[in-house]
């Protein structure tokens, strides 16, 4: 196919590289061409982008994360160098030299560094080495961790990333993945509910691989030996969980399993990666379905007689707040679930810390283990009574939390355990997000409430029609901005969390999964309001005042205030994994100077070399092709009826010209964005060309007899032999104007991608002395840097460029060049000096275009 649109572009050339008679084709294909290099350009640079604020904000970069944005890296830049090769007629060899021995070098790294864990489906905690999260998930690289520091941690292992893509494909589900990463990509929620229960079902019946199975089965069976009753726990670890991603309570974790059921656990955890909450917390954070991969934990079981949540500082309070402690009898599941009111302890945050108060919850049955799983069981008054933590244990627990507050280096969300040996136990460490301020507490509408009290999980305030959710009803139909209400704050209620003006639960604490989830997400949430469901009808207005934990009737404006923001970890120094070398390979840059003899492709020793490379060609081909066409334009070109100093015709490749029937058109059915703001600054009634110059012109009539930009006395536009000429379309132009001695070219494109948009800009020539003419432009040069172009000027002849600014800063610039261009036309006989220079700049930016005695 490349070869046979190659032989068109011949044919279309004549076959020596000139554009010849009839190329309006050629020019679409190449601009077409030229549409695409950007569009992969800006596609690469989101990928380095990606990868460098993985760097920034977790201090690592995964190796599948790596290998998954090489791949899309590689193929888009391969694209860039191909389109830059059919607008140039494959000018610059060189550059696929360059790309194929980045890539060698990229992929030995890969490769070399790769193998040492290639292949491994089990791995006991206690060798997961540091920098091996995208072997185990964070959750899993945390705890051990933890546990080669001598902390208490269950003993357990990990079931890799090795082994999810073993399992994938083994059963034939990765090519069933990437088909639902492009079918979930832009879905409503209930296209994502039916699809991806539908994948997970299929995860659930699939076969794994035999040797995963047969590993998997025996060191469930020496957990089970080790575990409470028999029986161990299968939680979830993916790839970029419990990072600043918390994917808090939207994976599985399943507790109290028998060994001989592991292989069905692991199944069940490993579909819960595509559970619809996950997908739709994945898409609102901007994480990739294709990057996602689960690694799972499986550890000894712990049969604990109290466990809960621990936050090493108040999320709310902007790091300054007290230690809390959320803590329920038996089993933590009922608490991160939303389902009871935890008791509450509130610590002073210092060595050793202190205990600030107690606050006793709701809690009325304890969820506990049974030989064959889970049970629950009411509790008794004297049960109800009892503190779940002794103040002691609660103090040692604070001691730990800050512990692991100076390891991870920030503010910790802690998954804790007492067994029934009162020995503390670290089921998971996770960064916490904290809020820097509160949020609509101080307000007092004179609207009485419809409810008081709750806990405030994520402060603001939020309207909106109330949305009123059954235990395990369904969410298709939750509008976007309505006040998701419901009765306990579990996790499934996540996927209406990003549609969600406000959150409101008759149940559940600040510690449960789906308050992490609405304070990463921006949601107000006020939870454990007791009756929110009872007093607040289906379809009503209501708006939440989550910080004041107040619901009001209607929509109270006075309300809304500054939002509380986000303070993040701190950076944490760990060891640097060796993939990272690929890393800066596809990401560094050190082609910086466009004028340098260094800026060649020989000097491409990375991806983004490559692609500032060829992102800078790009513009001087498109130049170089406005160039051909003002010397052979060839049919389809259109007259603008319009008075200049110059005939303007314009060639259309797509939605540049609202062109009826005819050879001429009129200035406003010019559409082009760029072409319809040059014409402004050229059609500008201010700059009247018609009108004499008031300095004495001595030597000019002689010089410019047959000038072709001597203003005609008829004012009407003769036929002045040459002519200028404008290829624009909907977001392009090129304009190429010949008249007398003075060549003036532009060429441009603007458009909705800022990092598209730029103005590259040429003037040459004179019919004067040397001297008159460099004066000009000298003059030329400070104008066009006075208006924020980056300026070379060589001689008489003067190059501008600027790039990156927004769409209506770009289309002002093009209006003011078109000033310019007239403003600047037969000055070379007035330049009698530097003087001269600094007056005629100051009148244009007096807007003395004219040059009037009056500045009229």
């Amino acid at each position: 196919m490349v070869k046979r649109i190659g032989k068109i572009l011949n044919r279309l050339r004549g076959g020596n590289g000139s554009l010849g008679p009839g190329a309006h084709g050629e020019l679409k294909l190449r601009f077409r061409e030229f549409k695409y290099l950007l569009r992969a350009n800006n596609e690469v640079l989101a990928i380095i982008a990606e990868i460098e604020q993985q760097l920034a904000e977790g201090g690592q970069v995964g190796l599948d994360f790596l290998r998954s944005r090489y791949i899309a890296a590689s193929s888009k830049v391969y694209k860039m160098i191909r389109h830059l090769g059919h607008i140039s007629d494959n000018r610059y060899p060189q550059l696929e030299v360059a790309f194929h021995r980045i890539r060698a070098e990229i992929d030995r790294i890969l490769e070399e560094g790769g193998g040492t864990r290639s292949g491994v489906l089990v791995l006991p905690l206690e060798n997961l080495e540091p920098g091996e999260a995208h072997l185990a998930g964070s959750k899993a690289s945390n705890l051990a961790e933890l546990a080669r520091a001598g902390l208490p941690v269950p003993e357990g292992f990990v079931v890799t990333t090795e082994a999810f893509r073993s399992f994938m494909d083994f059963s034939g589900l990765g090519g069933a993945l990437r088909q639902a990463v492009m079918i979930l990509e832009g879905s409503s929620l209930a296209e994502v509910e039916d699809f991806s229960r539908l994948l997970q079902q299929k995860i659930l019946d699939a076969p794994l691989p035999p040797e995963l199975e047969k590993e998997l089965r025996a060191g469930a069976a020496r957990l089970g030996a080790q575990g409470a009753r028999g029986l161990i726990s299968l939680r979830s670890s993916a790839v970029g969980e419990d990072t600043q991603s918390s994917f808090a309570g939207l994976y599985r974790s399943l507790l109290g399993v028998s060994p001989d059921g592991a292989a069905s656990a692991y199944r069940a955890v490993v579909a819960a990666l595509f559970a619809p909450e996950a997908v739709v917390y994945r898409r609102r954070r901007g994480l990739l379905d294709q990057d996602a991969e689960m690694a799972v934990l499986v550890q000894a079981m712990v049969e604990p007689k109290a466990s809960g949540v621990m936050y090493t500082t108040d999320p709310l309070g902007g790091g300054k707040g007290p230690l809390l402690i959320s803590a329920v009898r038996g089993l933590g599941q009922s608490l991160v679930d939303g389902s009871v009111d935890p008791d509450l302890y509130r610590l002073e945050r210092r060595h050793p810390p202190l205990l600030l108060d107690f606050c006793p919850g709701g809690q009325r049955e304890s969820l506990g283990l049974e030989n064959e799983g889970l049970s629950r069981s009411g509790l008794d008054e004297a049960g109800r009574e009892e503190p779940p933590l002794s103040e002691g244990q609660a103090l040692e627990l604070a001691r730990l939390g800050l512990e692991l507050e100076e390891r991870f280096t920030c503010p910790q969300d802690v998954e804790w355990a007492l067994t029934g040996d009162n020995r503390l136990v670290i089921l998971q460490s996770r960064p916490l997000q904290v809020l820097a301020a509160r949020a609509g507490a101080e307000a007092a509408p004179s609207v009485e409430p419809l409810l008081s009290g709750g806990q405030t999980a994520r402060p603001g305030a939020g309207s909106g029609v109330a949305f009123v959710v059954e235990p395990g009803g369904d969410l298709k139909d939750f509008p976007d901005g309505g006040v998701l209400v419901a009765k306990s704050s579990s996790p499934a209620l996540a996927a209406a969390l990003p549609r969600a003006a406000a959150l409101v639960t008759d149940v559940g604490g600040v510690a449960g999964h789906l308050a992490s989830l609405a304070r990463e997400m921006g949601v107000p949430a006020l939870v454990g309001t007791g009756e929110a469901t009872k007093l607040i009808a289906p379809g009503r207005e209501i708006t939440v005042d989550a910080g004041g934990r107040r619901i009001y009737p209607g929509r109270v404006t006075e309300l809304t205030g500054p939002e509380p923001s986000t303070s993040l970890c701190r950076p944490r120094p760990l060891p640097i994994p060796y993939w990272h070398q690929a890393a800066g390979l596809i990401t560094r840059l050190n082609l910086t100077d466009p004028h340098s003899p260094r800026f060649a492709p020989a000097r491409c020793s990375t991806f983004h070399d490559i692609i500032r490379y060829v992102h800078e060609m790009s513009f001087k081909e498109m130049f170089r092709l406005g160039d051909e066409v003002g010397r052979d334009p060839g049919g389809g070109a259109q007259r603008l009826e319009a008075v200049l100093p110059f005939e303007l015709w314009l060639i259309d490749l797509g939605g540049g010209l609202n062109a009826g029937e005819g050879v001429a058109i009129k200035p406003e059915q010019v559409t082009s964005l760029p072409g319809a703001a040059l014409l402004g600054g050229l059609l500008d009634p201010a700059v009247d060309w018609n009108r004499p110059r008031p300095v004495s012109l001595k030597g000019l009539a002689s010089v410019f007899s047959a000038s072709l930009l001597t203003p005609p006395r008829d004012g009407k536009v003769r036929d002045m032999g040459q002519r200028a000429y404008a290829i624009v379309s909907a977001e392009y132009l090129n304009f190429n104007c010949r008249v007398g001695y003075h060549f003036t070219a532009l060429d441009s494109f603007v458009g909705a991608q800022q990092n598209d948009n730029y103005i590259s800009f040429r003037f040459h020539g004179g019919a004067a002395t040397e001297d008159r003419r460099q004066l000009r432009a000298e003059l030329i040069e400070r104008l066009l840097t006075d208006l924020g172009f980056s300026v070379e000027r060589t001689g008489d002849q003067v190059s501008a460029f600027l790039k990156k600014y927004p769409a209506p800063q770009m289309l002002e610039l093009l209006e003011e060049l078109g000033r310019l261009i007239l403003f600047t036309r037969q000055m070379d006989m007035l330049m009698s000096g530097r003087p001269m220079v600094e007056w005629l700049a100051q009148a244009y930016a007096a807007k003395n275009y004219n040059l009037s005695e009056n500045g009229e």
